[in-house]
């Protein structure tokens, strides 16, 4: 495993060596750093736009960090090889990016829709920012908008699964034929299947609100962002 880990390029490596020092300060420092780095809803007062990046280089556990390093660590290397350094990092960086702020628009949209109507009180009720509201102003309607809406509020969001999908889609583009083999269950895969395969699985989750702790919204712009970059790349005749 070193000698593999000595041969990857230096950027792969380094976004490695990067997410698990940001994980072990995390952990050490814990609320002095770690929910400053996560990102917020757009409206919390813990919002900040530097979030936007710093949110993708944080993980919530061991097996959270280790999943994403491991796609990563697997479809990383080659990946690097063949767009080159600057042409990795920026899409590494454009899917994270990306799917942050699409994530963040989808949320504003989602409670902006949610909460139409509302009084200034009964909104401040719906999102969970008071606990009580006049009488009059109350309906039952209201504390399921709160059950929705107020976990939008205030649940802040981490991982870098936006952009390591970003990584393990943009190598099935370029390899889509390269063999991989899985563990569970034990067979072989052509890699453009494995995507289509986790992108219908994704996209199933995130409709029927299955797993509603994994960011299935952000895993599928991360590889939709990838996808669209590298079809960009292919289309101005870039030579990868």
């Amino acid at each position: 495993m070193q000698s593999q880990f000595s041969a990857i390029p230096v950027i792969t490596k380094n976004l490695i060596i990067l997410n698990l020092l940001m994980f072990l300060a995390a952990q050490t420092l814990g609320n002095a750093i770690a929910p400053h780095l996560m990102i917020y809803y757009v409206q919390n007062p813990m919002f900040q736009p530097f979030q936007l990046v710093t949110s993708f280089f944080m993980h919530g556990g061991i097996m959270h960090i280790f999943f994403n390093m491991l796609v990563l660590f697997m479809f990383g290397a080659d990946t690097e090889r063949t767009l080159g350094p600057k042409k990795f990092l920026f899409l590494y960086l454009s899917a994270g990016f990306g799917a942050n702020l699409l994530y963040l628009l989808a949320n504003y949209g989602y409670v902006q829709y949610l909460t139409q109507g509302l009084s200034p009180e009964q909104f401040a009720f719906a999102t969970g920012q008071i606990n009580q509201i006049a009488t009059t102003l109350y309906s039952p309607e209201l504390d399921s908008i709160r059950a929705t809406a107020g976990k939008i509020w205030y649940t802040p969001s981490l991982g870098a699964s936006g952009a390591t999908y970003g990584v393990l889609f943009t190598f099935a583009m370029l390899y889509p034929n390269r063999i991989l083999y899985l563990i569970i269950p034990p067979m072989p895969v052509k890699a453009k299947y494995l995507a289509i395969g986790f992108a219908c699985m994704e996209l199933y989750q995130q409709v029927y609100g299955i797993n509603t702790n994994i960011g299935h919204f952000v895993h599928l712009s991360g590889a939709a962002i990838a996808v669209l970059l590298v079809w960009f790349w292919r289309k101005q005749g870039a030579r990868f």
